[in-house]
Order: C-alpha cells, then sequence, then structure tokens
C-alpha cells in the first residue's frame, strides 16, 4: 500500500507554483529562465546558469502521468464504478499536474539549501537536466541509450 502522495492536497494552480520556481532559481543565479508549454500547459522549465564563464543550459521536466496513474491506481483499488473514473479522470489531470509541480518546487528548494551550505554546486543538483546537443537532457541521452556509458580511467590498468 502506497504512502499518501507528497505535496496532495496542493490547490495551488502550477502558474503560481512555476512562478515561485522562478523567483527561486533567478535568486541562486540563473541568468535566463523559460517556461515550456504543450496544448496551454506547462510541462518544464528551462533555464541557464554562468558556470565557469559559460552559460549552460538545464531543463526541469513536469512528468505528471506517473501521479496521474498512481492517483487512478489507487482508485482502482477502492473499486469503483466506470462512470465513477470517466467524471475524475479530468480532475486526477489537473491535481496531477498541481501536485507535480509542488513537488519539483520542493526538490528545487531543498537542492538550493545545499546549494547556499556549499554542501553541493548548482551544476552538480541538476546535471541530470543538463540539455545536450539535440536538447535532450543528460538523463534522457543516458536513457535512450540504455545507460551505456564509457569511463576513461586515467593512471594503471
Amino acid at each position: 500500500m502506497r504512502k499518501t502522495i507528497f505535496m496532495g492536497t496542493t490547490k495551488i494552480p502550477p502558474s503560481r507554483t512555476v512562478e515561485e520556481i522562478q523567483r527561486i532559481l533567478g535568486e541562486y543565479g540563473a541568468s535566463a529562465i523559460r517556461v515550456d508549454y504543450e496544448k496551454g500547459e506547462i510541462i518544464g522549465v528551462s533555464f541557464t546558469v554562468e558556470i565557469g564563464g559559460n552559460q549552460i543550459p538545464f531543463r526541469l521536466p513536469c512528468r505528471w502521468r506517473s501521479i496521474f496513474q498512481a492517483i487512478k491506481s489507487d482508485a482502482e483499488n477502492k473499486q469503483y464504478s466506470p462512470d465513477f473514473f470517466e467524471e475524475k479522470e479530468h480532475q486526477w489531470e489537473e491535481d496531477s499536474r498541481r501536485i507535480a509541480w509542488r513537488q519539483i518546487l520542493r526538490w528545487i528548494e531543498a537542492q538550493m539549501a545545499l546549494v547556499e551550505t556549499e554542501m553541493v554546486k548548482t551544476e552538480e543538483v541538476f546535471m541530470p537536466y543538463l540539455i545536450l546537443d539535440k536538447g535532450q537532457t543528460l538523463f534522457e541521452r543516458f536513457q535512450e541509450n540504455g545507460w551505456q556509458f564509457q569511463l576513461e580511467h586515467k593512471g594503471k590498468k
């Protein structure tokens, strides 16, 4: 049995949460911030940070569909009627987007607390979200390549 979904009761719309995310990223050195949309819905936040004299791009996607599936799965376990699901699916999508963005905000707040205390560097925290040459994030590239990569070791073999 799953615990309750973190931030599962939020009523704060994604637009307001994304504004909070933009403010935090700006406070911690983002030099440009862009909100990415698809069909009128916010799907990600892209930003650049100056690192070593270079502007480094990152993209934080909002993968709300996994939250939607968790909500739907919880309802299926309660064996509601099929009509119930048809009525609720749109609401669950909206809820899932709100929850996902709040989770992203809280994650960013926690990561920036580590950056502020110099436990980690900004680029270390956001490394999986680094945008590569074809617009993919580093994580997406690794996933696409079946997690195959080669480390070069210098020194004795």
